[in-house]
């Protein structure tokens, strides 16, 4: 009787969420991708840009099996236009985004990819394996998020990895405030009409100075003329946010592991003003995802986490890098993509900026040095940390202390501006992208 329940009320759910996103699709559908393409675009995790973060000790090769799971409008094409070599299948239990991922597919010849409507929890029913699984904003809109979770579990290769994206509780705040106070007047996805989309946009106009929502309401912008993410962010019927203990917890519980988060600055102390904070010598002294789970608390507007993860049994010597180890100085470090420079006053001790306009946060800034700017200005995807090194200290000789060179290497990851792969030490060929 239990379990008969437990089936019926995730089934409610289940309806309730795909008559949402088949009457407002969200991300809203588009007519084509042309623009994406034309802007040489890819999909963030995508690994024809992001291979070294899945497989850093592995030779690039993008013939992959992967599974997007919960494909919305028009995820799967986006990445299949940049991996035209992998065999894609793309899944989602909405009529709509099957249907438009379809004539985006149709549209531009892509043949590549293969449609589904399958939910997340029976992706057994594929009778496949896959190298890497992405699933962005779908986990968290599960009646039973670990069962969705241990389902994707069950067809990822034992080396392989999930590209994960879910809410953040703490930068998310306001509007689960709001999504409670909206539904205590009987409003829902189902329900809803243009006059009372109206009503709300009004009422967030209406919100006090102090309403956390109202502090943070730059970062969800789109709501005041995208009826679509209106309905997704106030009355989506299941919705729940994530601390980094909380990812970290629930993954455990799904025998998988962290691999790595994909946007590290906006949660590492130094990068989220705590480094001149009389705390920081205490926070370095603490494990990694405790200092990221710092960093996300001070910062408190974390709105969306992004990660990578891994299956527990899967040999951490097959992904992790370790700049304390021996061999640090064989690391070749990866640049990240889109980076940008702003010069500073000429007299000043630094002599660049660098930024990511792909940080959430624009304060996320890490000005430079002339030593440690030809460091980065050799960090080019091709020379190992000890060859950059040795360049840089017939110029620099303080570069020539290993713990200078270190140090600003841990900071470059601290910021994502620079990853790391290996071609050496019977690993196999690193990807150097």
């Amino acid at each position: 009787m239990v379990n008969d329940q437990n089936k019926t009320g995730k089934e409610a759910v289940h309806r309730l969420v795909k008559d949402q996103y088949d009457k407002y699709p969200y991300p809203a559908a588009q007519e084509n991708l042309a623009d994406f393409i034309n802007r040489k675009s890819f999909q963030a995790g995508c690994p024809s840009q992001f291979f070294h973060l899945y497989w850093p000790f592995r030779e690039k090769r993008l013939d992959l099996d992967i599974l997007v799971a919960g494909c919305g409008t028009m995820q799967a094409p986006k990445f299949a236009l940049n991996l035209p070599d992998a065999r894609i299948t793309a899944i989602d239990i909405c009529d709509n985004s099957i249907d438009h991922t379809n004539r985006l597919l149709e549209l531009h010849n892509i043949n590549n990819v293969t449609t589904l409507k399958l939910p997340v929890e029976d992706v057994a029913d594929l009778e496949k394996e896959f190298d890497l699984i992405i699933s962005t904003g779908v986990l968290h809109h599960l009646p039973d998020p670990s069962e969705g979770l241990d389902a994707l579990q069950s067809v990822l290769r034992a080396d392989g990895s999930m590209y994960l994206m879910l809410y953040g509780k703490y930068g998310r705040d306001g509007i689960y405030y709001l999504q409670e106070m909206l539904s205590r007047t009987g409003l829902t996805a189902s329900s809803v009409t243009p006059a009372d989309l109206a009503v709300i946009r009004q009422l967030l106009d209406l919100l006090p100075p102090h309403h956390p929502l109202a502090a943070k309401r730059h970062f969800f912008n789109n709501f005041q003329v995208c009826d679509e993410e209106l309905v997704d962010l106030f009355l989506h019927p299941q919705d729940r946010g994530y601390s980094v203990p909380d990812i970290t917890q629930y993954l455990d519980g799904c025998d998988m592991k962290l691999q790595s988060m994909l946007f590290r600055a906006h949660y590492a102390p130094r990068c989220c003003g705590l480094a001149s904070s009389g705390l920081m010598e205490r926070i370095s002294r603490l494990p990694d995802t405790e200092q990221l789970a710092i960093g996300e608390l001070f910062r408190a507007a974390v709105h969306m986490h992004f990660f990578v993860a891994c299956k527990k049994t899967r040999d951490e010597k097959d992904y992790l890098i370790d700049l304390d180890a021996p061999q640090w100085k064989s690391l070749v470090p990866v640049r990240s993509p889109a980076l940008q420079q702003e010069p500073v006053d000429a007299h000043d001790v630094y002599k660049a900026v660098i930024y990511s306009p792909m940080h959430q946060f624009p304060n996320i800034k890490c000005p430079l040095r002339e030593e440690e700017l030809a460091l980065f200005g050799l960090s080019n995807n091709r020379l190992a940390i000890g060859e950059i090194q040795a360049a840089v200290a017939a110029r620099f000789p303080a570069v020539s202390d290993d713990s200078l060179a270190r140090e600003f290497y841990k900071k470059m990851y601290d910021y994502d501006y620079l990853s790391f792969c290996d071609p050496g030490h019977n690993r196999g060929t690193a990807a150097l992208i």
